[in-house]
């Protein structure tokens, strides 16, 4: 990975991204309410999709902040 600040590639709400069709099938596999899909390259940036109805969507940014705050700790006690 680069020093330089990654970018997130998004899509327009309602419109289909690049791991559209991947995060659905992932969604469907698992039988879950609603799949987070993020992908991140070998140069840091990354993208995402989201698959499930707008109720169930609705969970995704808390889900996202509690599960960097748990990396975070992870990473921090895995570097020392």
């Amino acid at each position: 990975m680069s020093n330089q600040a990654p970018k997130v590639i998004a899509h327009a709400p309602g419109s289909p991204g690049q791991f559209s069709e991947l995060a659905a099938q992932v969604r469907e596999a698992t039988g879950a309410a609603c799949v987070a899909l993020i992908v991140v390259d070998a140069a840091g940036n990354g993208g995402y999709s989201i698959a499930g109805p707008l109720e169930a969507q609705l969970s995704i940014p808390h889900t996202l902040e509690e599960v960097a705050l748990q990396l975070r700790s992870q990473l921090a006690s895995s570097i020392q």
